[in-house]
C-alpha cells in the first residue's frame, strides 16, 4: 500500500509560528442570552489569524496537508485533536477556502519552557493525492 502524497508543491509550503502557550478549542457556552465562544477561544483564534496574515500568503487553491507542532510551557494535560481544531477553526476561510480541504494533519505535543511556548504551522498544497486500488 502506498499512501505517499504524489505531487506536493514545494513553492506552496507555508510556515508560520504563533508565540505563546497553546490553547484548546473550548466547547461553545449555553446561557440564558444564547449560544457563544468563550473569550479565551476567540483571543487564541484572533492569534493564529495574525499570524497567517502577518505571513502574506495567499489562500490555498488546492487539497493541503498541515503539520502543527504544539510546544508546550505547561504541564497541564491538553488534548491535541481540540488544540489543532483551534488552529484548523482560525485559519477556515483565510488560509483556505474549507477545511475540507485539509487531506491529512500531521500533529505532535512538545514540552518546553514556559519562555519558548509556541504552536508552529506548516502547511503544504497537495496537488494530486493518491488514489486507492
Amino acid at each position: 500500500m502506498n499512501n505517499q502524497v504524489i505531487g506536493a508543491s514545494p513553492e506552496r509550503v507555508v510556515g508560520f509560528t504563533v508565540p505563546g502557550e497553546p490553547r484548546s478549542k473550548q466547547r461553545p457556552r449555553v446561557t440564558q442570552r444564547g449560544t457563544f465562544t468563550p473569550k479565551v477561544t476567540l483571543e487564541q483564534e484572533r492569534r493564529v489569524l495574525d499570524a497567517w496574515i502577518a505571513s502574506g500568503e495567499r489562500p490555498f487553491e488546492y487539497w493541503m496537508v498541515i503539520d502543527i507542532d504544539f510546544y508546550l510551557g505547561t504541564r497541564y494535560r491538553k488534548d491535541i485533536d481540540n488544540m489543532a481544531k483551534l488552529v484548523l477553526d482560525a485559519l477556515n476561510k483565510h488560509a483556505f477556502e474549507d477545511d475540507h480541504a485539509v487531506v491529512g494533519l500531521n500533529l505532535r505535543k512538545i514540552n518546553t519552557d514556559k519562555d519558548n511556548a509556541r504552536t508552529v504551522v506548516r502547511l503544504r498544497e497537495v496537488i494530486l493525492w493518491a488514489h486507492e486500488r
